[in-house]
């Protein structure tokens, strides 16, 4: 069938092309009554030219903002974000742009859902990696949406398929390991933390959100939680075995004016992601040991049964709802009980003998951790 006059028309080019199709859209004429015309892209397929004509006249474009590609579109949209975002977020959607790139020369306005699908399907990646993907092509499409670049988000009707079928084992911390974290204490930045989720039972994100108002160094506990009603806002007893990692790091920030305890390098909280791929991963592979950031928490539930302490009280301190109605309903608590419990791990690691292990440098607030960018290794450095 004939299109209207003025719609456009498609017609293919001569050779051996990728996109031999072009949709060519009328903007005018001469005076001499000669026709006037732009191209709005080019195509693999004929009925995606015609279709694209039909989105134009359906909601007709910029023609000029319409050649901008996707390269371009993510530099424009990575300087407005990028200064806002944490430095692992940036790395994270490098990545995942790093992937895109059979797509780097298309005009984002051309793009659709079933190219991001394939490219998705084909890029290898992990369910987070995928997803990761996904993200990006939707913060790209939405800030073309905001500047008149494409009017819809295609990716929003791609499909990341099924998560990894995956376990993940959760392995304590032996003491062998418990000893060598607290001889590398002055080694690198961060070993205390490892030991304060251990002898504590924290999730890594309940430490990493604590707020120094919330730490009550003279009772001996502090506050913390999230995840559900049990968990939030639970008052923590502190041990012996992890108390001056806590001074330490309460000190450090009321000194810098930070309302967080474990800060990042702006004095600001540290996100889990930052920690737990430029901190603690890191410190794992340094130190030749294999565990993840919940492992300490696995490592706090393992030493208060070996220690016999309250069943109840490990549940409370964790954060986790009891089992039993017997216990959620009649049975209570104190911070003292609590308190009682948690020193039974003193049974099994003498803070003593513990804290005896640790190099005085690591109490020295003018001194300097290495860092990772060093050659040497940590371990030769450690028993040196």
């Amino acid at each position: 069938m004939r299109n209207p006059n003025g719609f456009g028309c498609v017609f293919k080019l001569n050779g051996n092309r990728r996109k031999p199709y072009v949709a060519r859209i009328t903007t005018g004429w001469t005076d001499e009554g000669k026709q006037q015309y732009k191209n709005i892209g080019t195509f693999s397929h004929y009925k995606e030219a015609v279709q694209a004509l039909a989105d134009y006249h359906t909601n007709p474009y910029n023609l000029d903002t319409a050649r901008i590609t996707l390269s371009e579109v993510y530099e424009k949209w990575s300087k407005d974000k990028y200064p806002k975002i944490s430095i692992s977020m940036v790395r994270s959607y490098k990545n995942a742009y790093k992937s895109c790139e059979p797509l780097y020369n298309e005009p984002l306005c051309s793009i659709k859902k079933f190219q991001m699908q394939e490219l998705i399907n084909n890029s290898g990646k992990t369910y987070s990696g995928r997803e990761r993907m996904k993200m990006l092509f939707s913060q790209l499409f939405n800030f073309g949406i905001e500047n008149d670049i494409v009017s819809k988000n295609y990716s929003n009707y791609v499909d990341l398929g099924a998560k990894d079928d995956k376990s993940i084992i959760r392995m304590p911390y032996t003491y062998e390991e418990i000893k060598l974290l607290y001889k590398s204490l002055h080694v690198y930045k961060y070993i205390d933390t490892i030991l304060m989720m251990a002898f504590t039972g924290v999730r890594p994100s309940e430490l990493l959100l604590t707020e120094t108002k919330n730490v009550f160094l003279n009772e001996n506990y502090f506050v913390c939680g999230i995840k559900n009603e049990t968990s939030y806002n639970r008052k923590v007893p502190i041990s012996k075995l992890v108390k001056p990692f806590f001074e330490k790091y309460y000190n450090e920030a009321i000194s810098k004016g930070s309302k967080f305890l474990i800060m990042n390098t702006e004095g600001s909280n540290m996100k889990y992601s930052n920690y737990n791929r430029d901190k603690f991963h890191k410190i794992m592979e340094q130190l030749e040991m294999k565990h993840t950031p919940h492992d300490g928490r696995h490592t706090f539930a393992t030493y208060m049964e070996k220690c016999n302490a309250n069943k109840l009280s490990t549940q409370l301190i964790m954060g986790h709802s009891p089992k039993v109605l017997i216990d959620k309903v009649y049975t209570h608590k104190t911070l003292e009980d609590l308190q009682i419990e948690i020193n039974k791990l003193e049974t099994l690691f003498s803070p003593d003998n513990m804290l005896s292990l640790i190099d005085k440098k690591y109490f020295d607030d003018n001194y300097e951790f290495l860092t990772f960018s060093s050659s040497d290794n940590l371990l030769k450095r450690n028993c040196s």
